[in-house]
């Protein structure tokens, strides 16, 4: 898979499917530390996006995508990536059926992996491989991403309380709202998804 293509950014929310337009955010690199956490927050390629990566993506990101802003867990984020599968589709499929597919997966990967349900509050979201990606660079990922619309931002990280043990089945997301920064305008809402 050549890393020049980029992916289109699906939200999934309650019931209704929200496809969104492009940008890739301009901050500098993220930095790992030892076991691959993210340490210091930055842009990432969407290519090395990991489970337990906590995204911090504007509340309007949409479209074909490059790079996304990927925080420390412990810092206010939106979403957090959840699992990389890949599409089984021979040929392109489509946007939509490649969508009902990612849904599937997804969904899937959540309950036999996390052992977490949708109907405990977990809300999901995926990245898929573009047309281009897709026949130019033979891109098969979907990359399944939690979002709380509920919370809005939030800290702490899922996949990391699930393998320590601290998430049982049948729990809501154990994640924290973010505390209010108190020198953020008042007007300010942070929003992850639209129904």
């Amino acid at each position: 898979m050549m890393r020049g293509s980029s992916m289109r950014w699906i939200v999934l929310a309650a019931v209704g499917v929200l496809v969104a337009a492009g940008c890739s955010d301009d901050k500098p690199g993220a930095k790992r530390g030892e076991g691959g956490k993210v340490t210091t927050a930055g842009s990432v390629s969407v290519f090395d996006l990991r489970p337990g990566d906590c995204l911090d993506p504007p509340p309007d990101l949409a479209g074909d995508i490059a790079t996304l802003p990927v925080v420390p867990c412990n810092e206010p984020h939106t979403q957090e990536v959840f699992a990389l599968k890949e599409s089984t589709e021979s040929a392109y499929p489509g946007p939509e059926a490649l969508a009902t597919e990612a849904n599937i997966l997804c969904i899937t990967a959540m309950q036999s992996e996390l052992k977490l349900s949708p109907d405990d509050g977990y809300f999901i979201s995926y990245l898929l491989p573009s047309f281009d990606g897709w026949n130019k660079d033979k891109d098969r990922s979907v990359i399944c991403v939690f979002v709380f619309p509920a919370l809005g931002s939030v800290t702490g990280s899922v996949v990391e309380q699930v393998q320590a043990g601290e998430v049982q089945p049948g729990s809501p997301p154990p994640v924290q709202p973010a505390p209010l920064d108190p020198t953020a305008p008042s007007s300010t809402t942070v929003s992850t998804a639209t129904t």
